[in-house]
């Protein structure tokens, strides 16, 4: 397990950061988490970038990720970092998968402020609608699938048979059962409940793969981005949120 810690220059911490990455991307490469931290560590932010099993910079087996074992991954990196550093105050950036991973993990120690880029927290919903918008690409490819019409198209038995398989591709990697049977019954949201004051939620309004509607949870502090995609790292898409993130993580100093 791997990934960049990067700390101001002058080594004056204020506060740190820790970024989650989402499914089978990674945080200490993607272009978001890059310019977030050179903007930060000059904000006196420290700044670590974390990859899961397999990702990125980690090496490790991504067949049996799950969200419980990507949550015990960080788990264990943030309690070797509070013995090496003194994590006085940690915020948390999490990309769509990485906030059910946050979901499970922030029950456990004591954050200031939380970022949720796309937040993919209704599992249970969303891995539904992904077996359709995949099904009907080889069945029906010129019907659109939408968060609105999806259930009109589900064949939950089928979803279920497909959940149970151990030889599903990922666009790079082959995944086992685990995550799906784990995943197709949570919805994460109720664990963010009473912390809405310290959340910034940002979604992007066009988001095909996380849409916002599948969100059963409102958050005080939202920011709705105009024609972004989920990876959300087009120069112009960039300039809309950065600075928003930047704003509200410095309030807290």
């Amino acid at each position: 397990i791997r990934g960049i810690v990067s700390l101001p220059n002058n080594w004056n911490c204020k506060a740190w950061v820790l970024c989650l990455h989402w499914f089978e991307r990674c945080s200490s490469t993607e272009k978001k988490f890059k310019m977030l931290t050179q903007d930060l560590t000059e904000k006196m932010f420290a700044v670590l970038r974390f990859d899961f099993s397999w990702c990125g910079l980690s090496d490790g087996d991504f067949r049996s990720t799950t969200i419980a074992k990507q949550s015990e991954e960080f788990i264990s990196v943030f309690e070797a970092f509070k013995k090496k550093y003194d994590l006085n105050k940690v915020n948390v950036i999490a990309h769509s998968l990485g906030a059910c991973v946050l979901a499970e993990w922030q029950q456990n120690v004591e954050l200031d402020k939380i970022v949720l880029l796309a937040p993919a927290l209704n599992q249970k919903d969303l891995l539904r609608y992904w077996f359709v918008v995949s099904q009907m690409k080889k069945k029906n490819p010129e019907l659109e699938i939408t968060w609105e019409n999806y259930s009109e198209y589900l064949d939950e038995s089928d979803f279920q048979e497909d959940c149970k398989r151990q030889d599903k591709m990922t666009k790079v990697n082959m995944i086992n059962s685990d995550y799906f049977l784990e995943a197709e019954k949570r919805d994460f949201s109720k664990c963010f409940e009473g912390k809405e004051n310290d959340i910034l939620h940002i979604h992007w309004s066009k988001d095909l793969a996380v849409p916002p509607e599948s969100l059963n949870i409102s958050f005080k502090n939202t920011l709705i981005v105009e024609n972004g995609d989920h990876d959300m790292e087009k120069p112009d898409h960039l300039e809309q949120w950065k600075d928003k993130v930047l704003t509200f993580l410095a309030g807290q100093l």
